[in-house]
């Protein structure tokens, strides 16, 4: 059996993918990712090895000049969409959510192919809202708290790559040559985030001297704004980390966005979380994913218009007294393996439905 993965965008919209590819291919399906050329999920979905094919696509902004590279990349890619469906005649096609799988949601529903969704965020996107109807199954990261999906919802939590959970402490403190004591990690999502950047490096020299270690990912197009501006035996920076696993392994707290990726892969880490969520977020949906796991006790939600310097580290000291010895655990509240039930589900699917 064959099944086209669809999604793109963002690290959020790519990663998750790559455990439900994994398994299928596990399982002797055919997998075939369809992206963006030159997008971040071309660059992650080949290091995988996965059979790609690209469309067309760009995000819906309320803006002269994207609307019209929108309806340009809509057309473009629903053609390229059909091309890719008459090509590698799918048993289902699973959307990933976001912009990038809406071109071959709309080809799929037209050629009559099972389409199954899943959505990380606890507010569904709006492509997952407008293919909801013609979806089979639609698998959720959250439970569906406002009932939006009904009993094609199915609440199995985000995949999470494998590598990046339950990497050992020793493989982590090798890597950044560290040695074993409280680590505070700062990363603001795959696109780093400049006021938890500016507020975080204001204070870093302050929290170095409270013998504490730091990892600060403040990705790549805001780098060169810190680069080399404090150098110490106790701070690692970076403009973006591809091995997430030793930085959860050594940490014991974490200040953050509140991307669902990033928030499911600490708390299956067992990182307890300072969430400023981004502000301007898609209907905030930032915001109330931290807040969920807020509810779970696994981070605490700090708004951006309340983040100031001396509350972070004031915050930041008072954790570090709690969080030095153990690891919180979460871990053990939020479902591990979500993968192995995505593809259970669409294996069963698709077999009935013959």
């Amino acid at each position: 059996m064959k099944v086209i993965i669809a999604g793109g965008g963002t690290g959020g919209h790519v990663y998750p993918l790559v455990p439900i590819g994994k398994e299928l291919k596990k399982r002797n399906f055919d997998v075939v990712f369809v992206g963006r050329k030159g997008g971040i999920e071309d660059r992650i979905f080949a290091s995988y090895g996965f059979d790609m094919e690209f469309v067309s696509a760009s995000q819906f902004d309320f803006n002269i000049k994207t609307i019209f590279l929108f309806i340009f990349n809509f057309f473009k890619g629903v053609t390229e969409s059909f091309r890719i469906i008459k090509k590698h005649k799918p048993d289902a096609v699973l959307g990933g959510g976001g912009y990038v799988s809406l071109p071959v949601l709309i080809a799929s529903v037209l050629t009559k192919v099972p389409i199954f969704i899943y959505e990380q965020n606890i507010i569904p996107g709006r492509t997952n809202l407008l293919f909801k109807r013609f979806a089979l199954k639609i698998f959720l990261g959250f439970p569906d708290v406002n009932n939006i999906f009904k009993e094609k919802g199915m609440f199995v939590g985000n995949p999470v790559r494998k590598e990046v959970i339950g990497v050992e402490k020793r493989v982590g403190l090798d890597f950044f040559n560290f040695e074993d004591k409280f680590t505070l990690l700062v990363f603001g999502g795959s696109g780093g985030a400049y006021k938890l950047n500016k507020t975080v490096f204001s204070i870093i020299e302050e929290l170095l001297k409270f013998d504490m270690q730091i990892i600060f990912i403040t990705g790549k197009k805001f780098y060169k704004d810190f680069k080399d501006k404090i150098v110490h035996k106790n701070l690692r920076m970076f403009p973006y980390l591809d091995h997430m696993g030793y930085a959860y392994a050594v940490s014991h707290l974490a200040i953050t966005r509140g991307g669902a990726m990033t928030l499911s892969e600490l708390v299956l880490n067992g990182v307890y979380s300072m969430v400023i969520p981004f502000p301007y977020a898609r209907d905030n949906h930032q915001y109330f994913n931290a807040k969920y796991f807020e509810s779970l006790g696994c981070v605490e939600v700090i708004e951006e218009n309340a983040l100031n310097e001396k509350l972070l580290l004031n915050r930041i000291l008072e954790l570090k007294g709690k969080l030095r010895i153990i690891k919180m655990g979460c871990s053990s509240l939020y479902p591990k393996d979500s993968e192995v039930k995505i593809v259970d589900t669409i294996e069963e699917i698709i077999n009935k439905h013959g």
